[in-house]
């Protein structure tokens, strides 16, 4: 899926904290990659689960701050996916951003930061922020279902009306906005409402915050099975996590894609997007922007570059293909809105979804 959003590069172009409120997320020097640990549930039909949490969810930051500005902060590891890979894949990257807006878009700061060898790189430095004239995605979402559906798909294309649209539409609204309690009930009964749904609860996500895994099953246009997923906290309903996984062999693509196509498709399958913090602040200076947040300041790097760890995958080598490099794609390579892209760019071809 194709989108062209100004502003913040979103799961992209495919994944803290503020004095005011809250206890920072600490980052674990070797924490583990996602995780579905012994204590984990079996997948179950996710709709009676979601409708259920919709009716109990308890107050997000969002909820119990203060200000004028809406403040949303994530992270991203991904693959830079330029050129053909190397012997070990692409280069890994893992990159910071930190949005604050206005509700009605008209005013905000966007920084990003890249980590790399436990540095923190500013990437094109701390610029303002408004979204699109006129774009109704960056207004206030709704708060019944069936609109919010109707504004999830603002940019969607023809025939872009699908579950998976719908999945990487709310991936997306977490990129933008810090949703209230009633958008996040309505987020939730709209997801309720989607065919095919599975919910997995006693999982965790990078940083260990526990939660429940809402696991959208496909086959794509090209014939890649996918499995799109989105981490939710069991109690508030936020969306902690945002990614997806290749659920089978790769088969074999146009060859006009060119050779290293399904080793893209692998390295977008490793992009991962994590959403640190959603709350309301008094301006655009908290908290502390890009390299200076306590959490990026020298050494914090090199413990959150670790955080990205590998975690068990099933053979994904296409049929009489070589093995797969382990590798990941860079959100803005592929102009996906889906957990993995929930937004713009485009620097490579790839299968339609």
């Amino acid at each position: 899926m194709t989108r062209t959003r100004t502003g913040a590069t979103l799961l992209a172009v495919s994944l803290l904290l503020t004095a005011c409120a809250g206890p920072p997320v600490e980052v674990n020097p070797t924490p583990p990659g996602p995780t579905t640990p012994p204590s984990s549930t079996p997948p179950v039909p996710a709709g009676p689960v979601l409708t259920r949490l919709a009716g109990t969810l308890a107050d997000a930051p969002a909820d119990t701050t203060r200000g004028d500005f809406q403040y949303v902060e994530r992270r991203t590891w991904y693959r830079d996916v330029i050129g053909p890979p190397g012997p070990t894949g692409w280069p890994e990257r893992v990159r910071v951003d930190q949005l604050w807006r206005t509700d009605d878009a008209a005013d905000g700061r966007l920084v990003s930061v890249h980590v790399e060898s436990g540095s923190c790189i500013p990437d094109g430095g701390s610029g303002s922020w408004a979204g699109r004239t006129g774009d109704r995605f960056d207004q206030p979402p709704p708060r019944q279902p069936d609109a919010l559906r109707t504004h999830l798909l603002i940019a969607g294309g023809p025939g872009e009306t699908r579950p998976q649209d719908i999945v990487g539409g709310i991936a997306m609204l977490y990129e933008r906005h810090a949703p209230t309690r009633p958008v996040r009930a309505a987020v939730l009964r709209l997801l309720a409402e989607q065919p095919g749904l599975l919910a997995q609860s006693g999982v965790t996500d990078r940083v260990g915050r526990p939660g429940m895994d809402v696991i959208l099953p496909y086959t794509n246009r090209s014939g890649v099975p996918w499995r799109d997923i989105l981490t939710i906290d069991e109690h508030s309903g936020i969306l902690l996590a945002a990614h997806s996984v290749l659920a089978g062999p790769i088969p074999p693509q146009d060859p006009r894609l060119g050779p290293d196509f399904p080793a893209v498709i692998i390295a977008e399958a490793a992009s991962y997007r994590l959403y640190v913090d959603s709350r309301r602040t008094p301006n655009t200076h908290t908290p502390a922007a890009g390299c200076q947040h306590p959490t990026l300041r020298a050494g914090a790097g090199q413990r959150l570059a670790a955080v990205g760890g590998d975690y068990a995958r099933p053979d994904l080598r296409p049929p009489g293909g070589s093995s797969r490099p382990d590798q990941g794609v860079d959100p803005v390579a592929l102009g996906l809105r889906s957990p993995r892209n929930p937004s713009v760019g485009t620097r490579r071809g790839r299968a339609p979804r």
